[in-house]
């Protein structure tokens, strides 16, 4: 039996890719004709699907269908390119996953372009199960990519391995939330897009600075006694 199940969010919990995104993203907000939105205003709409946040943007239905078009032209090609593992990351992964931690991924990218990327960056080693949007599907927003990554794992109502045995990681309110429809609590991460106070006003348990203090953390909550040559 695995220790604990781990789901985590991809971009600015694993992966900074805020940069790639935010550029693409103005491009194509631009290119019809939803105005110039300069790429350092919209770091704060990078995590949640785009339907959730541009209309506030003043996009319409159809800039809105266009835009995502758009975007997904010129920024799928590169996205791997421009997503790299944050410092400490793939320690973190690999300590997670030798102490006997179950790790998934739930995010709301595209499914297919998550493995991408993650192939890409060396990165899908670790994940027993990668899940993301998928349109076609019907599948989109967190709560319903968390859904389906718990029961691809086996985590169903009638066989959950208890809420206290499988946690969510992210960075966004969006993360918290769509944890909380399914019965999961969420260890936010301060390196990614949030702002000030987001993750604990959402409902984060505790928001971990580092990769390392993140790890002691999950290591902790499932109660699992690590074997490390690490000084302290």
């Amino acid at each position: 039996m695995n220790a604990g199940t781990v789901l985590l969010d991809l971009d600015g919990t694993l992966l900074d890719s805020a940069k790639g995104i935010t550029e693409h993203l103005s491009m194509a907000m631009d290119a019809v004709g939803a105005g110039r939105h300069p790429p350092d205003t919209l770091r704060s709409y990078v995590g949640p699907p785009f339907e959730a946040f541009m209309p506030d943007l003043g996009l319409d239905p159809a800039q809105i269908l266009a835009a995502t078009a758009e975007y997904r032209r010129t920024y799928d090609p590169l996205a791997a390119s421009l997503s790299q593992p944050y410092p400490g990351i793939p320690e973190l992964l690999d300590r997670l996953q030798n102490c006997g931690i179950r790790l998934a991924i739930a995010t709301s990218k595209p499914e297919s372009l998550a493995r991408v990327i993650l192939s890409d960056n060396g990165l899908h080693i670790y994940f027993d199960v990668i899940g993301g949007a998928d349109h076609a599907r019907g599948r989109t927003g967190k709560a319903a990519v968390v859904g389906s990554v718990i029961h691809r794992l086996g985590i169903t109502p009638a066989r959950r391995e208890a809420p206290s045995r499988a946690v969510m990681v992210g960075d966004r309110l969006h993360d918290v939330s769509g944890a909380a429809a399914h019965g999961l609590e969420t260890f936010g991460v301060s390196w990614g897009y949030a702002e000030p106070g987001e993750l604990i006003a959402a409902g984060a348990i505790v928001v971990a600075e580092t990769p390392l203090e993140l790890g002691d953390l999950l290591l902790k909550r499932f109660g699992v006694a690590e074997v490390t040559d690490r000084a302290d």
